[in-house]
């Protein structure tokens, strides 16, 4: 019976080993992992926890290591202060406009990444690196009072610190594998040495997703002509400034364009568009306590070049992610009934987005577009927004 037992035993082993090497080479055979995540962060000195928002991108050098590279932006504010206690002037109560402050983190990581553990449906992550942080707090910075007799009269003046820092960072995650491409799980992040000289810390959920880029992923070889698609595109567009406040409104807008899009695989196509792209902000007048908002219209019109990545991700629907080139064309701006010149800038942002294939010639789409980085010298600002489209191919697609 002991050999029978121990017999059957190594067969058991033997079948798991081999269940086990399969299990590696399933999970581990998309090299590049794609993970956007959102959730909280906790800053030093600060009372309350903020947000912070994530995307990376990560090179499996090989199944357990790798190396990443990844945005994120955090946020934290209170404006509490501006409305405790007003006195008979409308003003807060000066003793507490000490707490106020709004802070705005970003951080470009650059990170190894190991899998200590890496099975079929669990995977647990490591993170060790660097990070770019730079981060903008806003706060009071004295009180002028109009009569010393009176305390309760006063004008407020702020200041506001930027301070940029090489920080050390170490980041775990785990991650629940709902096929061998998407995944969804929690993350953790801790910035050693962030700008107040002290650890912050970011965690959250995440979802991420594997693929491959190869030599016939890319389209390397010779492309047949006749699979080259071209259409127009008609969407509209609500968007509002990036650092937007209470008085910050999204004002809705129009797109139109050309796109033309190469097939790379199976799956995957390369998509390229030439638009003509409306885009606002509005301010409306707001009061809150001392700050008055001004009320103002910025409209800007774009010549946008979208590149796009697009995948075939389940029957008939689409997600693509890429980035756009946009250079002011004409636009008008007022603040407080009297206009403002509108300085000529270009800017490099980030499209993601989703869309459905109605038929083999018309798709309807969702899109989220955010300004990244300006290449102008001169600061203007930047804008982000949602768009609903529709598409129309001016050919059908081949079978």
């Amino acid at each position: 019976m002991i050999n029978v037992f121990m017999n059957r035993l190594a067969i058991v082993i033997g079948l798991l080993m081999t269940g086990g090497a399969a299990v590696a080479q399933v999970s581990s055979s998309y090299r590049f992992e794609l993970e956007a995540g959102g959730g909280l962060i906790r800053l030093p000195n600060v009372d309350y926890n903020g947000w912070s928002a994530k995307q990376q991108l990560t090179t499996y050098i090989k199944p357990r290591l790798g190396v990443s590279v990844g945005i994120n932006w955090a946020g934290a504010s209170n404006i509490a202060p501006l409305s405790y206690l007003p006195d008979q002037y409308g003003l807060p109560n000066p003793a507490r406009l000490n707490e106020f402050y709004v802070r705005s983190d970003r951080m470009l990581d650059l990170s190894a990444v190991v899998l200590p553990v890496l099975t079929r449906y669990h995977q647990v992550s490591i993170r060790v690196g660097i990070s770019a942080y730079r981060s903008s707090t806003t706060q009071v910075d004295s009180l002028i009072y109009y009569d010393p007799r009176d305390r309760s009269n006063y004008e407020t003046v702020l200041h506001q610190r930027t301070t940029d820092r090489l920080s050390p960072l170490l980041g775990v995650g785990y991650d629940y594998r709902l096929s061998n491409r998407w995944s969804v799980g929690a993350y953790a992040t801790a910035y050693l040495n962030a700008p107040d000289r002290q650890t912050a810390s970011t965690f959250g959920l995440r979802t991420a997703y594997r693929f491959n880029v190869s030599a016939d992923s890319l389209g390397l070889a010779s492309i047949d002509k006749g699979a080259i698609r071209t259409g127009i595109r008609l969407a509209g567009n609500v968007s509002a400034s990036n650092g937007r406040t209470v008085a910050d409104f999204y004002r809705l807008r129009g797109i139109g364009g050309l796109w033309a899009e190469v097939p790379l695989s199976l799956t995957w196509q390369f998509r390229a568009e030439l638009n003509y792209a409306q885009r606002s902000a509005q301010t409306d007048e707001v009061r809150t306590g001392r700050v008055r908002f001004l009320p103002g219209s910025n409209n800007r019109n774009y010549l946008e070049i979208p590149l796009l990545f697009r995948n075939e991700v389940a029957y008939k629907w689409h997600l693509y992610i890429g980035p756009y080139f946009a250079t002011l064309l004409n636009g008008r701006a007022e603040s407080d009934g009297k206009p403002v010149a509108v300085v000529p800038h270009s800017v490099v942002g980030v499209i993601v987005g989703a869309d459905y294939q109605l038929s083999d010639r018309f798709s309807v789409d969702v899109r989220y577009q955010r300004d990244m980085v300006q290449l102008s010298s001169r600061p203007y600002g930047g804008l982000h927004g949602f768009q609903l489209g529709i598409n129309w191919a001016f050919q059908r697609s081949n079978p």
